[in-house]
């Protein structure tokens, strides 16, 4: 069987919790606290558009001029094909990130991205 602690911090022979910093009793600490600062979403101005070369005819709905973060691109792009209900992918090319929606969703993503500025602001 593994010992795990009670404890995350240290503590002093009286057992008063340590800061991890300075080592002092947590009412004496002076450290300066840091919040944990949340990350915004990078300012985002796609640029949307319909393709069909390639592509045998068939159209798809490319929104380019987005952050190079795969994290946020897989994020978008699963919010992005559960509202307008088709299939896509996202790649980044030239240090630009592009998703790629099966089918005309022009209108229904120009609202996305209008309501997500929105809450940004």
């Amino acid at each position: 069987m593994i010992d795990i602690p009670d404890f995350v911090y240290d503590k002093d022979p009286q057992g008063n919790a340590l800061c991890p910093r300075c080592r002092k009793p947590v009412a004496q600490c002076d450290c300066p606290v840091t919040e944990p600062t949340r990350q915004k979403s990078p300012s985002v101005r796609p640029r949307i558009r319909l393709d069909r070369s390639g592509r045998k005819g068939k159209v798809v709905t490319l929104v380019g001029a987005l952050p190079d973060n795969d994290a946020y691109l897989k994020d978008l792009a699963k919010e992005l094909k559960a509202r307008t209900g088709s299939g896509g992918t996202f790649y980044v090319a030239e240090n630009a990130g592009t998703i790629e929606l099966q089918g005309d969703h022009m209108a229904c993503v120009t609202e996305f991205f209008k309501q997500l500025n929105k809450k940004a602001a």
